[in-house]
C-alpha cells in the first residue's frame, strides 16, 4: 500500500511516518517544512513533495492508495491569526485534496479532525452529538468533515477521525499543547502554570495512540470505516485541566501548581465518549496520562532542557509562524498580515 501523509514532518506526522514505515507501508510525504524538528531522530527515506497542500496536483496523487491528511493550521491561536486564511488552508484546500484524490482513483481518505468541534458541552458527547465549534480552527474542521463525507460512494472511502487533545513525545515536539506545556514548565521553572481556572474538561490522547488509530483505520475493511466518524481516545482519559496539572505536580519533582494572574474560565470544555472506535474496530489506547508525563520528563532530562529551550519559538506553532512572517520567509502567497 502506498500512502500520502500530509504534514509528515510535523508533531503527529513524525510519529505516524515511523509507525507506517515499520509496518512496511510505502509513505510519500507532503510538508512545507515551516516548523523544524526540535530533536534529532531516526530518519526515514521517503519521497517528500515539499509543497504547500494547496498546490498538490492530480499528478502528485498518481499511484497513491490512501491519503492521511494531517496538514493545516494546527491549533486555535494559529487559526485566529487570519480567519480567512484558516478557512482557505484548513477547509478549502482539504476539500480540494479530497476531490483530487477521488479523481485520481485514491481509494482511502483519512481526515484528521478534532474533538474541539464539540466546543462547549456539559454532557458526554459522541459522534452523533451536536457540534458547537467555538474557534476558526474548529469551524474549519466541521466544514471539512461535512464536505468530505458527501463524496462517499462505491469508489471512494473517506473516514473522519475526531482526535482528542494530543500529548507526548515526538521529535517535532510541540509545547503549545496542555500536557506538554505543563510538564515542560514544571521541569524548567518548578511551576505547573495554569493560564485558566483549570475547570474545563479535555479528553487526552498520546501522539503514538493517535498514530496507531490512523494505522488501524487504513488497515480496516472498507465497509467498517467508509463514511464513518470516529472519536479517537479513551473514556478513562477525560480530565479537567486542573487534574492534569495535579498529575504533573505529582510526577515532576519539586514542582507546584501556580495560577496565572490573568487566569479565567476556558469556554472550550467537553467530555467525549470513545466507545465506537473500540467496539467497531477493536481499537484501544496503550498510553496513560501518567506514563506520557513520565516520558516527557525523561526526554527533558536527557536533552538537559532549559528555560531558554522552553521559550524557544521552534516548540510553538504561533511563535514560529510570527518569526517566519517577520523575516519574510513564507511563500509570497501565504500572507497573514
Amino acid at each position: 500500500m502506498k500512502v500520502l501523509v500530509t504534514g509528515h514532518n510535523g508533531y503527529v506526522g513524525k510519529v505516524l511516518t515511523k509507525i507506517l514505515s515499520e509496518k512496511k507501508i510505502d509513505v510519500v510525504g507532503c510538508d512545507i517544512n515551516y516548523f523544524p524538528a526540535a530533536f534529532d531522530n531516526e530518519l526515514y527515506d521517503i519521497q517528500n513533495l515539499n509543497t504547500d497542500i494547496r498546490n498538490i496536483s492530480l499528478e502528485d496523487l498518481k499511484g497513491i492508495d490512501g491519503v492521511i491528511h494531517l496538514a493545516g493550521l494546527s491549533n486555535d491561536p494559529l487559526g485566529e491569526l487570519n480567519p480567512q486564511l484558516t478557512h482557505e488552508i484548513n477547509f478549502i484546500s482539504s476539500v480540494k485534496l479530497a476531490k483530487l484524490s477521488k479523481k485520481a482513483g485514491v481509494k482511502r481518505f483519512l481526515f484528521s479532525s478534532s474533538c474541539s468541534t464539540y466546543g462547549k458541552n456539559s454532557d458526554i458527547v459522541n459522534e452523533n452529538s451536536n457540534l458547537d465549534p467555538l474557534t476558526e480552527y474548529a469551524k474549519s474542521k466541521v466544514s471539512s468533515e461535512n464536505e468530505i463525507l458527501e463524496m462517499t460512494d462505491e469508489s471512494f472511502c473517506p473516514t473522519i477521525l475526531r482526535n482528542a487533545t494530543v500529548f507526548g513525545y515526538s521529535s517535532s515536539l510541540r509545547l503549545d499543547l496542555v500536557v506538554n506545556n505543563l510538564t515542560a514548565s514544571a521541569f524548567v521553572t518548578g511551576k505547573v502554570k495554569l493560564l485558566s481556572d483549570g475547570t474545563a474538561w479535555r479528553p487526552l490522547l498520546h501522539v503514538e495512540d493517535m498514530s496507531r488509530a490512523f494505522l488501524k483505520i487504513i488497515e480496516s475493511p472498507e465497509d467498517s470505516v467508509k463514511g464513518e466518524i470516529f472519536n479517537v481516545g479513551n473514556n478513562n482519559d477525560n480530565y479537567r485541566v486542573r487534574e492534569i496539572a495535579e498529575k504533573v505536580e505529582e510526577i515532576v519533582p519539586n514542582s507546584k501548581i501556580e495560577f496565572s494572574d490573568n487566569s479565567n474560565k476556558d469556554s472550550r470544555s467537553y467530555k467525549v465518549d470513545f466507545e465506537k472506535i473500540k467496539n467497531n474496530l477493536g481499537y484501544k489506547t496503550i498510553w496513560s496520562l501518567e506514563k506520557g508525563i513520565k516520558q516527557l520528563h525523561e526526554c527533558f532530562e536527557k536533552e538537559k532542557f532549559t528555560e531558554d529551550d522552553f521559550n524557544n519559538r521552534k516548540f510553538y506553532r504561533l511563535k514560529q509562524l510570527n518569526w517566519l512572517i517577520e523575516n519574510n520567509k513564507l511563500n509570497k502567497d501565504l500572507v497573514f498580515k
